[in-house]
């Protein structure tokens, strides 16, 4: 598997402010900065480890998985492997009356992912269970992010929900394949603000691999998807 641009660019920023601050610390020369370096640093470590085991568990699954589930189930699983990342699903868009959103495969901690048992998902823009990242990233075609879920008015139906299971932000990732949106990626984190633009570029990656390996098992071939 090659890994994208965005990966490189995530190692390089994160990189050169290690070392910018790094460099400041022995400058001033004060024990605080130093606490305050080395926990920089090994937060930077631990996310780049943490991206770089990622993209080999995708690259693992699609070898070696058997099942459309059991491929979802090992990404999401790579991915919540992370903090503060508390669930990861994937799910299909469909062409059904409801135009629902079915989920195919979720992983995450314990006991955040309860969250998704038996929620309702819709990408129709006159349906009230349509209004949430997932329905409105489908629609537009384009990656949306909530950073803050106990603010913003359109994950209203879901907020108590969420604050439940310590979910503050979220992020809905939709995955062309060919000339439709055929799946769509939703990652929910601890953190108010939980994602940047490297974290998004990672997962926007990883969402295309584990779409193009879905291909090789048929599902868009047994169910419509639309977009």
């Amino acid at each position: 598997m090659q890994y994208p641009a965005g990966i490189f660019a995530y190692f390089s920023r994160f990189g050169s402010r290690h070392h910018l601050v790094y460099g400041n610390v022995y400058r001033m020369d004060t024990d605080p900065l130093r606490e305050a370096a080395s926990s920089a640093d090994d937060a930077i470590e631990e996310r780049q480890l943490w991206a770089l085991e990622a993209y080999s568990s995708v690259s693992r699954a699609l070898i070696r998985s058997k099942t459309p589930q059991g491929l979802i189930g090992q990404v999401c699983q790579a991915i919540t492997a992370g903090h503060p990342y508390l669930i990861a699903w994937m799910g299909l868009v469909q062409n059904d009356p409801e135009k629902s959103i079915k989920i195919l495969g979720v992983s995450g901690r314990v006991f955040a992912t309860d969250y998704a048992k038996g929620i309702t998902l819709s990408w129709d823009s006159e349906r009230e269970d349509g209004q949430g990242p997932a329905g409105q990233s489908v629609r537009s075609g384009e990656t949306l992010v909530i950073r803050d879920t106990l603010a913003d008015k359109n994950f209203l139906r879901w907020r108590d929900r969420a604050q439940k299971y310590g979910i503050r932000s979220v992020v809905s990732i939709p995955v062309h394949y060919g000339k439709n949106i055929t799946c769509v990626l939703l990652v929910y984190a601890s953190t108010l603000g939980g994602f940047d633009e490297y974290e998004i570029r990672l997962f926007e990656s990883l969402a295309d691999e584990v779409t193009a390996g879905l291909a090789k098992f048929g599902v868009f071939e047994e169910k419509g998807s639309g977009g």
